[in-house]
């Protein structure tokens, strides 16, 4: 069983997915697989890492030259899949998805489609018209499994995470991330209330590549990109500042931390507003909208902080959002979809 694994624009698109193919492994010793990213560096250095074979596709977003764009997409993924030969497809998103399923379902090869969000983007809702499956990240029409973790991201160790940071663990610790892009209005948020934040907790602030706040402070740890780190990241500490991308919720809840939720507004059918008021009635999570976040944040943090009774209920109630099987599940889907499948001639 061969996997051609296509998703990309941002490590949320592309761990998923190797946490499947982990447990693919497992449950089918003799698969082998191939990936297909985007052209943005961070894709390419994530799988590079992992010694995974991977191709690049510059698939077009949408625009005034879209349709000469994705012909020539088109035409580049086809000859990629006659290479590769795969018996089945994950499309994990993003724009990259598109020609390679496009191809794949003209050359008749089954597609099984993962939505994290709880709304689609354009590209995960053309591909779901080709899919012989569609997996959701949230509860809905199709197959809930839950969103795919990255492997490990609960084991990381508090004294690796304060090792690495510097961070002496006596005070609270806020993680702030904006996904492995960054978010600039998250990462103005917090030089504008760093004097105030500091006094009441340290702060382990990932940036984005580009985003350095070249920030030099006691209790204030900064880092554009996080890999291997994040899992020890994760474990020292207390309570975090996120967008609300559907890989980070996981991850979050995966790990028990509560989280304060600051939606990216009118992207993606405004998905990320979607995912942070569902995962707001959950109780594990605080929706804060950016109109508010300079003005507000202090107070949420602090009684994040103060409020112990509050803060152990809301790491029991994030913890509902994770769903620990939810790749074995795909990975199970994957099997089964192709044994379903026709035999292709």
């Amino acid at each position: 069983m061969k996997t051609l694994f296509v998703g990309g624009g941002s490590v949320g698109h592309i761990a998923p997915s190797v946490a499947v193919w982990e447990e693919l492994k497992k449950i089918s010793p003799n698969s082998s697989a191939h990936f297909v990213c985007s052209p943005r560096p961070d894709d390419s250095a994530f799988l590079k890492k992992l010694h995974i074979k991977h191709t690049v596709l510059d698939a077009p977003r949408l625009s005034v030259l879209y349709p000469l764009h994705i012909m020539k997409a088109v035409s580049i993924a086809k000859k990629m899949l006659l290479a590769q030969k795969p018996d089945i497809v994950f499309s994990k998103g993003g724009y990259v998805s598109i020609p390679v399923c496009f191809v794949a379902k003209r050359l008749h090869i089954p597609i099984v489609l993962h939505e994290s969000d709880t709304v689609s983007g354009h590209a995960n809702r053309i591909v779901s018209q080709w899919a012989a499956q569609v997996c959701t990240g949230f509860p809905g029409k199709h197959t809930f499994t839950g969103n795919p973790l990255r492997a490990n991201i609960t084991e990381g160790s508090k004294e690796e995470g304060l090792r690495i940071t510097g961070l002496s663990g006596d005070k609270p610790i806020l993680l702030v991330t904006g996904g492995s892009q960054g978010a600039q209005a998250l990462n103005n948020a917090i030089i504008e209330n760093l004097d105030d934040l500091l006094l009441r907790c340290d702060v382990l602030h990932i940036t984005g590549r580009g985003k350095s706040t070249q920030q030099h402070r006691d209790g204030y740890f900064e880092t554009e990109f996080a890999n291997d780190e994040l899992k020890h990241f994760y474990a020292c500490s207390s309570i975090a500042l996120s967008r609300a991308g559907a890989g980070s919720i996981g991850e979050l809840s995966a790990n028990g931390i509560p989280t304060i939720l600051v939606p990216l507004r009118g992207v993606g059918h405004d998905h990320q507003y979607k995912n942070a008021s569902t995962s707001a009635k959950s109780g594990g999570c605080i929706h804060l909208e950016q109109s508010v976040l300079e003005k507000d944040l202090i107070q949420t943090v602090h009684l994040l902080i103060t409020d112990k009774n509050r803060h152990t209920e809301m790491s029991h109630k994030i913890r509902t959002l994770s769903h620990s099987d939810a790749a074995l599940q795909i990975a199970k889907i994957l099997v089964q979809t192709l044994d379903k499948a026709p035999t292709r001639q």
